[in-house]
C-alpha cells in the first residue's frame, strides 16, 4: 500500500488526485509498493523560508525533498504492523510551478507532478551528481 498524504493551500487550485497518481507511478515504477510520504504545496514565503532554515540557501526554490530516513536504513525502522514505512516529505512551490508552466507552454498540475517526480527521486537517493 502506498499512502500519499497530500498538504495544499486552500488558495491553491490543484489537481490532487493527479499528484496521488503520479506518486504512486513513481514508487511503483521503482519496485516500492509499500510506502507513505507526504507532499506539500506551498507559496514562495514559505519556501523560501524552508529553504534558507534547512539548507541554508537562499532565496525560493522549485521542489524541495526532506528524506525521513537514510536509504540503506529504511528497512531496519521499526513501524507497527500495516504501517508503511515513512520516505519522508516533498515540498512544491506553487508561483514557481506557474511560472515555470507558463516559460514551457505547460499545464500547472504538470509542472507540479514534474517537480513532484524530481522530489521523490531525491527522496529515493537520486542525486544531480
Amino acid at each position: 500500500m502506498i499512502t500519499v498524504n497530500l498538504y495544499v493551500g486552500s488558495r491553491y487550485p490543484v489537481d490532487r488526485a493527479k499528484l496521488r497518481a503520479k506518486a504512486r507511478q513513481v514508487l511503483t515504477e521503482r519496485g516500492i509498493s509499500h510506502a507513505q510520504l507526504d507532499v506539500s504545496v506551498v507559496g514562495a514565503r514559505k519556501m523560501r523560508m524552508l529553504n534558507e532554515e534547512k539548507l541554508n540557501h537562499q532565496g525560493a526554490t522549485d521542489v524541495l525533498s526532506f528524506p525521513q530516513h537514510q536509504k540503506d536504513q529504511l528497512a531496519d525502522f521499526p513501524m507497527p504492523a500495516g504501517i508503511p514505512p515513512h520516505l519522508g516529505d516533498v515540498v512544491v512551490s506553487f508561483p514557481e510551478a506557474i511560472k515555470t508552466a507558463r516559460r514551457f507552454g505547460k499545464r500547472v498540475d504538470d509542472q507540479l507532478c514534474f517537480y513532484l517526480e524530481h522530489g521523490l527521486l531525491h527522496l529515493l537517493g537520486y542525486h544531480h551528481d
